[in-house]
């Protein structure tokens, strides 16, 4: 919207702006934004002609969603690059997320993606391959990002914002994947209350110190808990613990899992012991962060994990939200900490916005 002085008024001009697959900018019924917003444009173009943001926001799951409606909502410029491809994707309900339990999170996602773009933000399926800094100087003396896609565009922005979630790499027990996210699953917050008081089977195989503590998390649950260690190595304390629990624990290998005709939820489990019938069924993945991006930009990371503070990376204007820098992460949590880490985003560009202005008197 532009107001104008025409002889001693102002007139109002009210414009539909349009961001195109490559991320142009068209107004309806004008040939140039420039002709109709002349200096008040909100819309900048680098020399290049690189579409340009307040911030780019790389991955389009709860997190990045989040943040990107809390920017959208503050009028910030602000772009999502999402795959389409969320780690929750295999399952058919969410839980634990105030008022929408038991809701798909796809559809939580549509929703989400749908309030983005009502508030003005700027949607890409594409995928980043690379981030860089290709300025120091520009706006206010800071950094300025460019960020390459898969299809070969470029884009700036003064911030980024990793939020590329884990990948999560199960154990190799034939059939297991297959029930990911259906019949199999990891987080006990996530799913312990449906599976309250069944006959239940863990399965380990990978990230022992997780699984350990998830069998014992379980039995909070349901009394009836076994414990195929599938590899993985108890001490004796470690086994006197579970005994005192009530914690059955079969040390043969785990042969195939499969779903149980006969049940919604259940599992058939062949281990060398024999085959046994569960009516639910837990695993411990190992966790996979997917935070390439931000490691090639050199930010700080240890133990496996790029370091972050309230969101923020050891690189200047790189952000992290998500399990990609925090693995326990729920979907309410995720959004929690986005939301929180898109104020500080907000906050920091205003920050910049007054010391240009203070510099200027």
């Amino acid at each position: 919207m532009d107001q104008r002085e025409k002889g001693g008024a102002k007139v109002r001009i009210t414009v539909s702006l349009r961001w195109s697959e490559s991320g142009q900018v068209s107004a309806d019924g004008a040939s140039s934004l420039v002709d109709i917003l002349g200096p008040l444009s909100t819309v900048r173009k680098t020399p290049m002609d690189t579409p340009s943001f307040d911030v780019i926001i790389v991955g389009g799951g709860f997190a990045g969603n989040a943040t990107g409606v809390t920017l959208a909502r503050a009028l910030r410029s602000v772009a999502i690059f999402d795959t389409g491809r969320p780690r929750n994707r295999f399952s058919s309900h969410a839980h634990g997320v105030l008022g929408q339990d038991g809701a798909n999170p796809l559809e939580l996602l549509r929703r989400g993606s749908e309030e983005f773009s009502a508030f003005g933000g700027a949607q890409f399926s594409d995928e980043i391959l690379k981030i860089q800094a290709v300025e120091t100087s520009a706006p206010h003396g800071k950094t300025l990002w460019e960020v390459h896609s898969a299809q070969g565009k470029k884009y700036r922005a003064s911030h980024v914002l990793v939020a590329t979630g884990i990948s999560d790499k199960l154990p190799a027990v034939p059939g297991l994947e297959d029930l990911w996210g259906q019949r199999v699953f990891h987080c006990p917050y996530c799913h312990g209350f449906e599976i309250r008081d069944t006959d239940c089977a863990v399965i380990g195989g990978l990230n022992p110190g997780f699984t350990f503590r998830m069998a014992h998390m379980l039995r909070n649950w349901t009394s009836q808990l076994t414990f195929y260690t599938n590899g993985l190595v108890l001490d004796a304390q470690q086994r006197a613990l579970y005994a005192a629990r009530g914690v059955i624990v079969d040390d043969t290998p785990v042969i195939s899992v499969e779903a149980d005709q006969n049940s919604p939820s259940g599992v058939v489990v062949n281990a060398e012991s024999g085959c046994s019938r569960f009516e639910s069924c837990f695993t411990g993945p190992d966790f996979l962060a997917n935070h390439s991006l931000l490691l090639d930009a050199g930010c700080e990371h240890a133990n496996g994990w790029v370091l972050q503070d309230g969101g923020k990376t050891s690189v200047p204007r790189l952000w992290s939200a998500g399990n990609v820098t925090s693995s326990p992460d729920q979907i309410s949590q995720a959004m929690g900490s986005a939301v929180a880490t898109a104020i500080a985003i907000d906050q920091t560009l205003l920050n910049d916005e007054l010391a240009a202005l203070a510099s200027s008197f």
